[in-house]
C-alpha cells in the first residue's frame, strides 16, 4: 500500500471525510463541491480531500479560486491510479467515516445522510448503487457499457452477493483498512477489493441515480477492462487460494494431452514414417512436460515464480514420471499402424492424466512449487 506524505494543515475532525480520486476532472469540481456544500448545510460535518494524480488542467487553480477551508488537495506526482488514490486518501483521512465517490458528477453527494444512517447503524460497508430497488441508470449508456457492467458483475459474484459491486460510490469505517489483509488492489475497483479483504459482513446498498458525466471522458478503456480481470484472478487466488491452484493445474494438464496428440500427429507426417514409434512417443512426450511445466508454473503455482527454476524443473518431471510412464507404455500398447498414433496417444495421455493429476498436484504444491512465508496470494 502506498505511504502518502501527511498533509501540512489539519481541520478539526469532521463526521465525515470524502474522499474524490481524479484526473482531468477540473471542470467537474465547482459543481461537486457545490452540491457537497450543500450537503454540509443539511447538518453533515464533512471535509474533502481530493487526491489528484498531478493532472496539470488547472486543478490546484480551480480549489484555491473557490477557497474552501473544508476542502483539501493531495496531488501525487509518483505512484498514480484510481485504486491507489483512493488508499492514499484513506490514509489521509480524518474523519470517523470515509465516503469514496467520483468527480465526475455521476454519484449524487445528497445520499451521504443515508450512507451515515446505514454506517451508524449496522453496515460495515455501504455502496451506492444502480442495481437495487429505487436506483436507476441514465439514458445514454450504450449497450456495449450495459454489457461491460453486467459482465463485470457476474464475474465478481463469487466474492460477494453485492448487486452493484462495480459502483465507485462507498462508504466504510476509516478504521477498516487497519483490520484488511494486504490490499493490493489493480485498476479501478477499490470497492470490491475492500469488501473482499476487509471480509465485510453486511454491505449495504443504497440506490442512486447514476448520471451520465457532464465534462471529461470516461476512463473506461480496454485496458482498464484487462486490469479488472487481473484483479479478479488476484482475489480468487487471496480468496480461493487451492482451488485457483488446482483448476489450471487440471486445464493445463487438459491443453497438455492436446500438445502431445498435436506432436504425434506433426511427427509422424513429418517424418513419414523414418522415426520409430517409440522416439515419436518419446519426443511428443517431452515436448508436452515441457509445455505443461511452463504453464503449470505460470498460472497454477504463480506464487512460486520467483524461486529457481532448474529444481522446479527437474522436480516436475520426477514427479510426472509415474503418469508419462503409464502414457507411453498404453500409448504403445494402442498403436497398430501409422494413422492410429494420435488416437492411441490421445488415449494414452488420457490415462497418464486420470493416474497423475490429483497426485501429481498435491505433490508439486507440497514439495516442489512450495509456498515460501514471502509469496502473496497476488
Amino acid at each position: 500500500m502506498e505511504q502518502c506524505e501527511p498533509m501540512n494543515t489539519r481541520q478539526p475532525a469532521p463526521d465525515v471525510t470524502v474522499i474524490v480520486p481524479t484526473y482531468q476532472e477540473a471542470e467537474s469540481l465547482p459543481g461537486l463541491l457545490d452540491r457537497l456544500e450543500a450537503v454540509r448545510a443539511g447538518g453533515v460535518a464533512l471535509n474533502v480531500l481530493i487526491v489528484d494524480d498531478d493532472s496539470q488542467d488547472g486543478t490546484e487553480a480551480v480549489i484555491a479560486e473557490m477557497d474552501r477551508d473544508w476542502v483539501r488537495l493531495l496531488t501525487r506526482r509518483e505512484d498514480r491510479g484510481l485504486s491507489s488514490a483512493v488508499l492514499c486518501g484513506i490514509q489521509e483521512a480524518t474523519g470517523e467515516w470515509c465516503v469514496v465517490m467520483d468527480a465526475d458528477l455521476s454519484h449524487p453527494p445528497e445520499v451521504i445522510p443515508d450512507f451515515l444512517a446505514a454506517l451508524r447503524g449496522d453496515a460495515d460497508f455501504v455502496v451506492g448503487s444502480r442495481y437495487v430497488p429505487g436506483g436507476s441508470t441514465e439514458d445514454g449508456w450504450g449497450v456495449l457499457r450495459w454489457i461491460n457492467s453486467k459482465v463485470a458483475t457476474v464475474m465478481a459474484r463469487p466474492f460477494t452477493t453485492v448487486r452493484d459491486p462495480m459502483s465507485g460510490f462507498l462508504g466504510f469505517s476509516r478504521t477498516l483498512i487497519d483490520d484488511s489483509d494486504v490490499l493490493d488492489p489493480v485498476g479501478y475497483k477499490i470497492g470490491l477489493e475492500l469488501i473482499v479483504k476487509g471480509e465485510c459482513r453486511h454491505v449495504e446498498e443504497v440506490p442512486i441515480h447514476f448520471s451520465t458525466r457532464r465534462h471529461g471522458q470516461s476512463k473506461l478503456s480496454l485496458r482498464v477492462q484487462l486490469q479488472y480481470l487481473n484483479h479478479i484472478v488476484r482475489l480468487a487466488r487471496w480468496k480461493y487460494p487451492r482451488l485457483s491452484s488446482f483448476l489450471p493445474f487440471a486445464m493445463v494438464g487438459v491443453s497438455g494431452i492436446g500438445i502431445y496428440v498435436l506432436l504425434l500427429w506433426i511427427l509422424e507426417l513429418v517424418s513419414g514414417g523414418t522415426l520409430g514409434q517409440d522416439l515419436q512417443i518419446i519426443i511428443a512426450i517431452v515436448g508436452a512436460m515441457f509445455w505443461n511445466f511452463t504453464f503449470d508454473r505460470w498460472l497454477a503455482f504463480w506464487y512460486a515464480r520467483k524461486q529457481p527454476f532448474l529444481p522446479q524443473l527437474l522436480g516436475f518431471l520426477a514427479v510426472c514420471s509415474i503418469p508419462v510412464i503409464v502414457n507411453f507404455l498404453i500409448t504403445r500398447w494402442l498403436v497398430g499402424d501409422d494413422y492410429v498414433s494420435p488416437a492411441a496417444g490421445a488415449i494414452g495421455a488420457f490415462a497418464g492424466s486420470v493416474v497423475g493429476v490429483v497426485f501429481n498436484w498435491l505433490v508439486m504444491r507440497s514439495f516442489i512449487f512450495r509456498r515460501s512465508e514471502s509469496s502473496s496470494g497476488n
